[in-house]
């Protein structure tokens, strides 16, 4: 049986040292993949952060011949805005920490901004200090802005010392897509788990019909993130993840995304 580097795969666990000697000798690149475990509306697995950050690290990772390392499937939220509430179709009371809204009937596993701090801040160290990588490609699939503040923080900080060595990108977003905000398990999104996990997509498990309500599904689409919502506060039609998912959609959107993505990381990391 082929092992996964032969195939493509360059996940660091499963690569033997000399091999990683190898990889760090020609890029002293490596890619960290990192998403919370998150509500993604009934018909998307809970990791789907994490597996579209996972399949994107390996995309770069086979570009690149530079190992990813293994998923850190850790994430930070804060409370929604009342304007965001508002938009959504709540009150602007309440208090809802990123996606767990009252009616999902299991929360997202959120640790507080510190703690990953720590846990990033710990295996950057490792990946710098103690494995001898020069570079690190940070591939973040959960969009909350005080996990962007950390990261942008941590980029910052390593990149102070006059020589770019750490960066972060979204996995499988092309700059035409995130021109504003990105949806949460609407149709984009539900496309592109579609075509890197197709296994974790299923659309059968959210109603057959009807308009689909922000706060009873947690789907949500760019334009309600943007505070511009249905009148009903339901999922834009043309974001509906039932009549819009495209796996084709998906891969095109990986592919661009990957290409603009290596090429950055080409103009920063080794110019």
């Amino acid at each position: 049986m082929a092992r996964p580097v032969e195939q493509g795969d360059w996940n660091l666990a499963f690569l033997f040292p000399d091999e990683v000697v190898e990889a760090r000798g020609r890029t002293g690149l490596v890619i960290l993949p990192l998403a919370p475990v998150e509500w993604h509306g009934p018909h998307l697995a809970m990791g789907c952060d994490g597996l579209l950050a996972h399949a994107f690290a390996r995309r770069l990772a086979a570009e690149l011949k530079s190992p990813y390392f293994p998923p850190l499937y850790v994430g930070t939220e804060r409370e929604r805005r009342p304007e965001v509430l508002r938009s959504l179709g709540f009150s602007g009371t309440e208090f809802i920490e990123g996606m767990d809204f009252p009616a999902n009937p299991v929360k997202s596993a959120y640790v507080k901004e510190e703690v990953f701090s720590l846990a990033v801040r710990g295996t950057l160290e490792a990946l710098f200090q103690r494995m001898g990588f020069r570079a690190v490609v940070i591939v973040n699939g959960h969009g909350a802005e005080n996990q962007k503040a950390v990261l942008d923080r941590l980029c910052a900080e390593y990149n102070s010392g006059g020589k770019r060595r750490l960066m972060w990108v979204y996995p499988g977003f092309p700059k035409s897509l995130i021109a504003g905000s990105i949806g949460h398990a609407a149709a984009e999104e539900t496309s592109m788990l579609s075509a890197m996990w197709p296994e974790c997509v299923d659309l059968s498990r959210l109603p057959a019909s009807g308009p689909l309500r922000n706060i009873e599904h947690a789907v949500v689409d760019g334009d309600t993130f943007d505070g511009s919502p249905t009148t009903d506060f339901t999922v834009h039609e043309s974001q509906d993840p039932r009549r819009h998912t495209s796996s084709d959609t998906g891969e095109r959107f990986v592919e661009e995304a990957a290409k603009e993505t290596i090429a950055e990381i080409r103009r920063q990391l080794f110019p």
